[in-house]
């Protein structure tokens, strides 16, 4: 089966948090068995041997096929599809930040490493300044030397805008645009220079909002 939704709750809690699901990432897409699985994982085979059996209770693996060795047999498991759907309204309210968690953790060291690394060849123009706010404490950026002619060879903000709905809606289409604009050029192939993009925008505060209009309801 080439996609699943899922929607039994047991099977839902093994997929929402990132650290029960990566004990599927064996069975996605591939026939394997317990040995082979938990050496991808580096784990033992005892845990394995939990796992798959929690799997299986649950319904997200299937056993394919069963090999005959000369002292035993292998038992082989893949996952019940390829790529598997859940819902957000049928996840754990409390754990909506561990879906950009996961994301985000997947690139983090590779940007970290690269900003690092560029810092180390502009250090000599650089300089981190301190200073405070009264909403954010103490905190920290870095600037050009003043007088300095550099130009930093990335960019990275954060930052928080007071904006119209409008003007909300204008700066996400006009940042898609921009991704779209540069995704259609990118040729791995053809092209040396690699470039890693990070774009966030979204409405803050919502939550806080809701809460305190059901508390003067």
């Amino acid at each position: 089966m080439d996609e699943l939704r899922v929607e039994q709750p047991d099977a839902i809690d093994v997929l929402w948090y990132p650290k029960k699901r990566l004990y599927l990432k064996p069975f996605l897409g591939k026939a394997i068995d317990l040995a082979g699985a938990a050496r991808e994982l580096g784990i033992r085979k005892n845990a394995m041997s939990y796992w798959i059996d929690r799997l299986l209770e649950v319904g997200l693996i299937r056993e394919v096929h069963v090999e005959r060795r000369p002292r035993h047999k292998v038992r082989f498991y893949r996952c019940v599809a390829d790529k598997l759907r859940v819902g957000l309204m049928n996840a754990p309210l409390a754990s909506y930040e561990d879906v950009f968690e996961n994301f985000h953790s997947r690139w983090k060291q590779h940007a970290l490493t690269a900003l690092a690394e560029s810092l180390e060849r502009q250090s000599s123009e650089l300089e981190l300044c301190i200073t405070s706010s009264d909403t954010s404490g103490v905190f920290s950026t870095i600037m050009p030397k003043p007088g300095s002619s550099l130009r930093d060879d990335f960019i990275y903000y954060w930052a928080r805008l007071w904006l119209t709905e409008a003007e909300r809606a204008a700066l996400q289409a006009e940042m898609d645009a921009l991704y779209d604009k540069y995704a259609a050029l990118s040729n791995r192939n053809a092209k040396r220079e690699q470039v890693l993009v990070h774009l966030i925008q979204v409405p803050e505060g919502w939550r806080t909002a809701r809460n305190r209009n059901s508390g003067a309801a």
